[in-house]
């Protein structure tokens, strides 16, 4: 596997790396410009040496080699001593100032050195030399260069200290929100996506975090969407799978007796109708999950008797309690998505016979009003089981989705619920 750097040491070492090269770069800079320096005196000491030269000494004696000032001066380049000769080659053929070093390496001075300038005035032309020793160098010279190179670099070593200090107190404040964006990412969790990103320090970071909130909520509600949707679907689907099941053990009875064939058909009507129910109710909670409000097909049903087939489905909720029911209905047709009008109409029932043990159920319909009352305990402990409150969730979700008015209230012994259906 392939050994990755981290971002910090990549952009701490290409930083350092910068600097150390910009700082060995001006150092190497400063050495060339000293010795440019050193170089321009010894050039304008020979430059005046020539011209005094030739002021103050004799034109007879200025055809000899003569020695002026620690300079070796001559008019012909023959007369210019052997070693000159030899480390320069041949004689310069422009005016100005030339340098030759021997036995020198990157790392060590040159053992020799030699000087020459040649000087041209008035259609006279004069070479000036001089010949250096590292041995017959004056102390002070050697010792000033030494403090200069020691000077050099001292400065540049102080100039790559602060540099890296820079980079490291830069890196490490551009660092701290990066690192802290990181560990807040990784903590994120519901109740941290609800909340706004904290500041970061910088827009671009500030940014990220909220594109990485937007994402992740994005994810979790779609997460959400699909729990509701297998609670609600799970919730829903017992009671045709019940009617399912009860009728298929109930036609398996029915075929030893060829003669029930009315009996029979009822019964595969019923298997067929929650066959139905079922696959439209999927639709519906599919349609429920959704982000889109696309309208669900609506058609022509009478009310009263969706409530009284509601109530004959759900009547084996009431087996073995002592309840008393009451439905009192007018009748009415109205336009209406019929599955979720059965979600929410059988879902209210539901409860309603699910959590009543005694009592009174009255079950009342006005037109598009429809009210269910139905006996609970005091404390109201009688709503805990069966998915009561994911039944009246999924109701309130429905309705809130189809502009219905919807309200459930409770009272001291007794649940209202109340419902209006607007065509």
């Amino acid at each position: 596997m392939k050994h990755q750097i981290s971002l910090k040491l990549f952009v701490t070492l290409a930083f350092l790396s910068l600097a150390v090269v910009l700082v060995f770069g001006y150092s190497l800079l400063s050495a060339h410009y000293y010795h440019m320096g050193m170089n321009s005196i010894t050039a304008s000491n020979m430059e005046e040496t020539a011209r005094s030269y030739l002021e103050l000494v004799p034109a007879a004696r200025q055809k000899q080699l003569n020695s002026f000032r620690k300079y070796t001066i001559a008019k012909n380049w023959e007369q210019m001593p052997e070693e000159v000769r030899n480390a320069f080659g041949t004689a310069p053929v422009e005016p100005g100032f030339a340098i030759k070093r021997e036995d020198s390496s990157w790392l060590t001075p040159p053992n020799t050195m030699y000087f020459l300038y040649m000087y041209r005035e008035n259609n006279q032309t004069v070479f000036v030399s001089r010949q250096g020793r590292r041995e017959t160098t004056p102390h002070l010279i050697g010792r000033n260069a030494k403090e200069s190179q020691q000077m050099l670099l001292a400065i540049s070593i102080s100039i790559a200290a602060v540099l890296a200090i820079i980079i490291l107190l830069l890196l490490r404040r551009i660092s701290k929100p990066v690192t802290a964006l990181g560990q807040w990412a990784r903590s994120l969790d519901s109740e941290k996506l609800s909340q706004s990103p904290p500041d970061f320090s910088y827009p671009e970071l500030n940014e990220l975090a909220g594109l990485i909130r937007t994402s992740l909520s994005s994810v979790q509600e779609s997460l959400e969407r699909e729990h509701s949707f297998l609670r609600h679907a799970s919730h829903e689907l017992r009671t045709p799978i019940a009617i399912v099941r009860n009728n298929v053990e109930l036609l398996q009875k029915l075929e030893t007796k060829p003669e029930q064939t009315a009996q029979r058909r009822q019964v595969i009507d019923r298997i067929d109708r929650a066959g139905h129910t079922m696959q439209h109710l999927t639709e519906t909670l599919l349609w429920l999950s959704r982000n889109d409000v696309d309208a669900l097909p609506s058609k022509k049903i009478e009310l009263d008797n969706l409530l009284q087939e509601l109530v004959n489905e759900m009547k084996y909720l009431l087996n073995r309690k002592n309840i008393e029911l009451v439905l009192k209905t007018n009748p009415y047709t109205i336009s209406l998505p019929e599955i979720p009008a059965r979600i929410v109409l059988g879902n209210l029932i539901r409860n309603a016979f699910q959590h009543s043990w005694k009592g009174c159920i009255t079950i009342y319909q006005r037109d598009d009003r429809v009210l269910i009352s139905n006996p609970q305990s005091p404390d109201g402990s009688d709503t805990s089981d069966l998915g009561f409150g994911l039944g009246l969730q999924l109701t309130a979700q429905l309705s809130a989705k189809l502009g219905w008015m919807y309200t459930d209230e409770s009272e001291t012994h007794y649940r209202i619920a109340t419902i209006t259906l607007n065509s």
